[in-house]
Formats: C-alpha cells, structure tokens, sequence
C-alpha cells in the first residue's frame, strides 16, 4: 500500500497535535470501567414450520424480513429436518458464516432452534434435564459468540417453550424455566468474567393472558403436577413445590443467574408489543442481564418488525422495505430486534 507524508507542517500545528494526544490520555484515565461500547444487534425468529424455498411467497418472504432487519445473530425457532437445507442456503446467501443447530426434545415435533451469526459461535450446547427425566418439548440452545472487540464472549439461550394456554402447558414451561435456570446458574459459577448473557426466543406465553377474554389468565403457582401430563412426561426429582409461575416469563427468569429484564420491543411509533398473528400477545422475548440493561452508553432498544408497520419511526433498517404482506407470508410470528451495547476492549493508550 502506497502512503504519502506530508512536508514541513507549520509548527503551530505540531503543538496542536500534542494538546490533542494529551487530552485523549486524560480521557483513557477518565473513562469510567465498561464505558467502551461495541454496538451489536440481536433478533428472535419463529419462522413456522421452517425455512421456505428460495422463489417461494413464504421463502422470498423470510428472505426480505431478516434482510431488512439486518441483525447481527438470530436465533430461530421452529427449525426442522425437511428445510434444513434451505436454512444452510440462507445462511450464505445472507452472510452468516457462523450458524449453530440444536438438538429435538422429547416432545418437540420435529421443531428444533438454532443460529445464524455473523461472528464466531465457539460454543454450543444442548440444555437437558436430569438423567432420566423427560421433561423438555423442544431443546433450549446455548451458544457464546465471540463479538470482535467484545471484552468477552456473548452468551445466549434459545427456547421454544410450550404452547397452548391450559394449565398442564403452564406447568411443563415452569418446568422448563426452571432447567435453564438451573443452566444459565452453572454457567454463571464456570465463567465468573462473563456478564453479558441474553435469554430469547418464543416464550408462547403473555403475562396479561386472558385479556382478550379467550383465554384463561395466567396460573399461580402449582403444589404438585396437574393432571393431563403426557404419559412418557417424567419429571425429575429436583423439581421444586410449589413451582411458581405467574408471572411468565419475567419471573421465570427475574433470578436467573445475574437476573433477566425483558426489553420492551414496540411496533414502530406505538406502544403495542403484539407478536403472533393470531393472538393479541406478545409471545417472543429478549431478556437481557445487568451489564447490558446498565451499559454506560445507555439501555437495549428493542422494536417488534411488521412489514406493513413501516412509518419511519422505528430503529435503523437496512436496504428497502418488503411488500406489503410479507410479514403474514413469512411467518404467523412477527421479528423481535434489539439493538444493544456490549463491553468493549478498552483501546490501547
């Protein structure tokens, strides 16, 4: 590469450039611990039965959205064997070198999570529950992303929690709250230098339940396990009575390892949270722990994507907005993003 220096730079400049390397000192020395940021932006995708072809309403769909959205990682929901092809193709036609695919459930009808990332995944793992017990649908992901100029690896939880809204369906959530709990715990105690963590994914449950006058709010808690439980259900031993569950999910994971908050992700220029086509509720979370929600250059931003919602008002996309319509086509889930700060390695003085 050719460079150039510039000759015989009056001498008024040279004492300006001084001042200028000595008050970016003091400010390396005053900068409080964490206020380095690296920007980074994280979606949650139920995708509904899979990836659809390229060419196809449902696949250009897709294609469009997390084009459009543009994030960083997406963790997926509603993978599975028949279009897992497909999902590889997207991945390179979309620049995710990185993708990690998780494990079937017990119950997971042919329903897996995975990733794409545009950074390295340097680990991945399957969250299960105790030896001999089956109590899982589908089988949670999780997985560190090595974020460049990260301070430390970003670690996040994928699930797809139970659907349906009867008793027994609150149960087998708390129930598998509770074993990623129990995970998100251990891998706090392992990693002590970690603080960045992300649980997200479809929750398949809204606190305000029962508004829209349908359905049955939200169980309390329960003292033993319900009645209608499949019959191959075993439960492990551990498991705590009475096992809490209003308020699902915040309390599930208020006290997760360092505590989880959900963000708040609005249609643009409302205040509605609405993420399923077919409720009036909001399904599909990011929780984020302490360091993030704290982060010196300010909270997660977070924004529900509806291709026919577009005002303009909403956070940063990129290239053009899709069809009319292509939300619906997509998916009967709607896009969660969030734009978040992690911390950044300090740059050298």
């Amino acid at each position: 590469m050719h460079t150039s220096r510039r000759i015989g730079r009056p001498a008024r400049w040279a004492g300006w450039g001084r001042v200028a390397v000595g008050l970016l000192a003091a400010l390396l020395l005053l900068a409080p611990a964490g206020a380095w940021a690296r920007s980074l932006r994280v979606a949650t995708y139920n995708v509904e039965h899979g990836i659809g072809e390229a060419g196809s309403e449902k696949g250009d769909a897709q294609r469009a959205i997390l084009r459009r959205v543009d994030a960083d990682i997406v963790a997926f929901q509603e993978l599975n064997r028949r279009t897992f092809e497909e999902w590889v193709r997207l991945a390179d036609e979309l620049g995710y070198p990185h993708r990690a695919i998780g494990e079937m459930g017990p119950f997971a009808g042919g329903m897996m999570v995975g990733y794409f990332s545009r950074f390295p995944i340097v680990e991945s793992a399957t969250v299960t529950s105790p030896e001999g017990a089956r109590e899982f649908t589908r089988a949670p992901l999780r997985v560190a992303v090595e974020v460049p100029g990260a301070a430390r690896p970003l670690t996040l939880w994928n699930m797809h929690h139970k659907a349906i809204f009867r008793p027994v369906d609150d149960f087998r959530r708390a129930v598998e709250a509770f074993r990623i709990a129990q995970d998100i715990k251990r891998v706090a105690a392992a990693h002590p230098e970690r603080t960045e963590f992300i649980v997200l994914g479809d929750m398949n449950d809204d606190p305000d339940r029962g508004r829209d006058g349908r359905h049955a709010p939200q169980s309390e808690s329960f003292d033993a396990p319900p009645e209608g439980l499949p019959q191959t259900f075993v439960l492990g031993p551990d498991v705590p009575f009475p096992l809490q569950y209003r308020t699902f999910p915040f309390d599930a994971y208020r006290d997760a390892g360092p505590g989880f908050v959900a963000v708040d992700a609005v249609r643009e220029g409302t205040d509605q949270m609405v993420t399923h086509l077919h409720t009036v509720y909001r399904l599909d979370y990011v929780l984020v722990s302490p360091a993030i929600r704290d982060h010196p250059k300010g909270p997660p931003v977070g924004e529900v994507y509806h291709s026919d919602w577009e005002t303009g008002a909403g956070l940063r996309k990129a290239g053009d907005p899709p069809p009319r319509g292509a939300t619906d086509a997509a998916s009967d889930h709607y896009v969660v993003f969030v734009d978040l700060h992690l911390e950044a390695e300090e740059p050298d003085s």
